[in-house]
């Protein structure tokens, strides 16, 4: 299988190398690379190593087999011996067989690097024959999970940014020895020889390479901010949840079972004894909630960002390493890095935390929590050292981030309070809603909903305390809802933003998810320009620049529509002239910008 600009060579012989893929010295980098590790020439065909088979049937081990063990003990147990006697060699049957479709698989596996392309020949039943040109490779990720890790094999994903088709967009080896990713890691991007045996340390960590640099490494420290995220209430929570659904699926009779068992009181009393001390049940149970979920989202932190180093090689090249369990390689063309996103989620802003994302070509991955995960250069950290560290990034004399914005006409506040304004009607129109059906309710429908409750959750107390509040209660649930609306628009106007830098133009914008984005102003391929009908009748405008690199674009929302097309002209000049409306001209007073909308490419 082969997309229409890529042909296999038939004659099987090295490729010569093109004239465009040549260094800064002017030799081909394929000419100069050597072979890999343990392997023949680059041209070779070569095979994923034998151990992968060997890891994958680990893997599988792992989780299969325990599991027939305790689907034995539980069948003995429930007093069905003949069964008890299926699982384990059932297990050890189906690990048999993904073995042997591993072998298969590594029979089938080829590939190949030459001066022009890398290829790779797939298939057992049906053949597949994929390969991509070395000038279109974008990324090449090396990641090493713990369980490959022991066996001194990594997996290599080579990507070329784009997505023409499932699975086209990149080629993935797995699993090849450690040096061999190495080397495909430097051969690809054009990055000189591969490392020698004597290049890693004894305990394995990768030694420093001539003429790097170091951006950043981790600080324990910053795993504190691991935890500033609306998710860590909600870790406990979801384990909350799984004990209810569990419990519901058998119709309550869980937690009969348990208080017969050890001899605990009724859902009833403990219903009761909870309720009669409520102000000091709500604080422990928020602390349970709170506690479990800084414990789990601070180890995710340790695994994910542990051995955290950005460096900067010889070529530009910015390179990201990390992982504790998984250890994970991942490299962007100095070239390819037209800017970067300064995050800072709401939590985590309120803290003084932030963390940098690249806004790059070549990050593309199967769907956008994969791309966002991907683009992420650091583990969240103070706003200062990751402000520092993306100016590090752009190696500008002056930080774009330190641009001056230009604030946004008073009317993207009005409408903000317009959206407040309705939802505080809505949330008026709900409390009263409640209220009404509160005071319809009799003591033969809360019996109804009490013993619905006790069939689903353990511990049965939301309707009992809905049950005790006043008609009147309702009223702070409406006045709630109005506070939350307008500080979130006077919060959401306020981080509106846009500027520039001699280089860069910047944009900001975002109250639950605040980003500050910078953009080369050379990588800007187009804009666009989008009124909706509310945007008209107030003079706004959506103005959005397009590039390549990151999501593709990043737009000035709810700016005056003056404003942004002199921002934009300013930005790229000449590159929206064909599409301005000057004044005086002929055309209808008051447009910028014919029919409202304009979109201009180089």
């Amino acid at each position: 299988m082969t997309s229409p600009d890529e042909h296999p060579r038939t004659d099987g012989a090295p490729a010569e190398a093109s004239p465009g893929l040549r260094d800064r010295t002017g030799a081909s980098p394929a000419a100069e690379a050597p072979a890999a590790p343990g392997e023949g020439g680059a041209a070779d065909w070569q095979r994923l190593h034998p151990l992968s088979v060997w890891a994958s049937a680990v893997v599988v081990a792992v989780f299969v087999v325990p599991s027939a063990i305790v689907g034995t003990v539980v069948l003995v147990v429930a007093g069905q011996p003949l069964w008890a006697l299926a699982p384990v060699p059932g297990s050890l049957a189906f690990l048999a067989l993904t073995t042997y479709l591993d072998l298969l698989r590594l029979r089938a596996v080829r590939y190949r690097v030459t001066a022009e392309r890398m290829e790779m020949r797939s298939g057992i039943i049906a053949k597949a024959y994929r390969s991509i040109p070395r000038e279109r490779v974008r990324s090449v990720d090396v990641a090493a999970p713990v369980y490959v890790r022991v066996f001194g094999l990594c997996s290599v994903t080579v990507g070329t940014g784009e997505k023409v088709g499932a699975g086209s967009y990149q080629l993935q080896l797995l699993y090849v020895t450690a040096e061999q990713g190495e080397w495909l890691r430097r051969d690809l991007l054009y990055r000189g020889a591969a490392r020698t045996a004597g290049a890693s340390s004894a305990d394995g960590e990768e030694a420093r390479e001539p003429g790097e640099t170091e951006l950043a490494s981790l600080d324990p420290r910053w795993f504190a901010y691991a935890p500033a995220t609306t998710a860590t209430l909600g870790v406990g929570l979801g384990a909350i949840a799984a004990l209810v659904g569990m419990n519901a699926q058998t119709g309550g009779v869980g937690w009969d079972w348990i208080s017969d068992q050890i001899a605990l009181p009724t859902a009833e009393e403990v219903s009761a004894f909870l309720m009669a001390r409520l102000l000091l049940v709500v604080p422990l149970g928020l602390l349970g909630l709170l506690i479990s979920g800084v414990v789990v989202l601070t180890a995710v932190a340790v695994e994910t960002w542990w051995n955290y180093r950005l460096t900067r090689e010889a070529d530009g090249t910015v390179r990201l390493r990390r992982g504790l369990l998984t250890s994970v390689s991942l490299s962007v063309e100095g070239r390819r890095l037209n800017g970067v996103t300064l995050h800072e989620p709401f939590v985590l802003r309120s803290v003084g935390g932030a963390d940098v994302r690249a806004v790059a070509t070549g990050l593309a991955a199967g769907d956008a929590k994969k791309t966002t995960a991907k683009s992420r250069l650091s583990p969240a950290m103070p706003r200062e050292r990751a402000r520092r560290l993306a100016a590090d990034l752009m190696r500008a004399p002056d930080s774009p981030l330190d641009a001056a914005l230009a604030a946004h006409p008073r009317a993207a506040l009005r409408r903000r309070f317009t959206r407040a304004v309705v939802v505080s009607v809505l949330g008026a129109v709900l409390a009263g809603a409640l209220a009404w059906l509160h005071t319809l309710a009799t003591a033969a429908w809360w019996e109804v909903v009490h013993r619905v409750e006790r069939e689903i959750i353990p511990v049965p107390l939301a309707s009992t305390a809905v049950e005790a509040t006043p008609s009147w209660g309702w009223a702070t649930l409406a006045v709630g809802i109005t506070a939350a609306a307008f500080w979130y628009a006077v919060g959401s106007y306020r981080g509106l933003g846009h500027g520039l830098h001699p280089s860069y133009l910047v944009v900001r914008k975002g109250m639950a998810v605040r980003d500050t984005v910078t953009l080369e102003r050379s990588a800007v391929i187009g804009w666009r320009i989008t009124r909706s009908p509310f945007q008209r009748r107030l003079g706004l405008a959506d103005v959005a620049a397009t590039t390549a690199a990151g999501q593709g674009m990043y737009a000035a929302s709810d700016v005056g529509l003056e404003q942004g097309l002199e921002w934009a002209d300013r930005a790229v000049p000449g590159l929206l002239e064909p599409f301005l409306v000057r004044p005086g001209s002929d055309a209808e007073e008051g447009a910028g910008v014919r029919g409202g909308r304009g979109t201009g490419r180089r």
